[in-house]
């Protein structure tokens, strides 16, 4: 039978690991968001060799599940760090904090997802806005901040959504690298008593709370800036 005692004694528990979890997924969104803009422009500016290598990097990424990704930073960073020595880095490739492969793993995989969806949301806003505003005198900066990236961004943000909500979800994986976040914090609980569907219970009433705050927020910002920028 269900436990509700043990489930309400539980929450609080359970909830005390929300930071790490919503760390790691800020973090690796902010690093990701960064790599991503540099692998879009490098890809949509098709520099030579880089541009087709990013393609390839991209698909790799998007097409492999994030625990093999995590794994492989995991066991593949150090290994990087110990050939950069060799190199004359002046790397420590010893004692590689946990959170440290988290935020490249999680990053990494948010780049490629975001740069994908930044090339579609740039593709998606008509071309002849831009070529418009640069008739009438505007230069292409401001043609690009104040005509092209606004309708960007606004574009953007239902898939930015989807991928950050993803990531909420997919930090339960590194608990599998020694990072005790929420559903790492249900199982050692759950250990404790025995008894996970009520643990599990928690962590999934806690993941749909978290999301659906975040889901209205952004919801909320794109409501503002649609009403600034008149896009309908």
């Amino acid at each position: 039978m269900f436990d509700l005692n043990f489930a309400k004694d539980s929450f609080n528990q359970i909830l005390a690991a929300t930071p790490l979890t919503l760390i790691v997924a800020l973090v690796a969104t902010i690093i990701g968001l960064g790599l991503a803009i540099l692998v879009v422009i490098a890809r949509e500016k098709r520099i030579p060799v880089l541009s087709q290598f990013l393609a390839i990097l991209v698909s790799f990424i998007r097409g492999t599940p994030i625990l093999v990704q995590l794994y492989v930073v995991y066991y593949g960073l150090p290994q990087l760090l110990v050939l950069m020595n060799e190199w004359g880095w002046n790397t420590n490739p010893n004692g590689l904090p946990a959170i440290i492969i988290a935020f490249s793993a999680y990053g990494l995989n948010a780049m490629a997802n975001l740069s994908e969806s930044i090339r579609a949301a740039y593709h998606s806003v008509d071309s002849g806005q831009y070529e418009a505003a640069l008739s009438i005198g505007m230069t292409p900066f401001r043609a690009m901040t104040q005509i092209v990236i606004p309708q960007l961004i606004i574009n953007l943000i239902p898939n930015f959504t989807n991928i950050f909500l993803d990531l909420i979800k997919d930090t339960a994986l590194i608990y599998n690298i020694g990072l005790v976040e929420i559903m790492g914090q249900a199982n050692i609980v759950s250990s404790i008593g025995f008894k996970y569907l009520e643990t599990y219970t928690d962590a999934l009433i806690i993941y749909i709370i978290i999301c659906w705050i975040f889901a209205q927020l952004f919801r909320l910002v794109e409501g503002k800036l649609r009403q600034r920028y008149f896009v309908v």
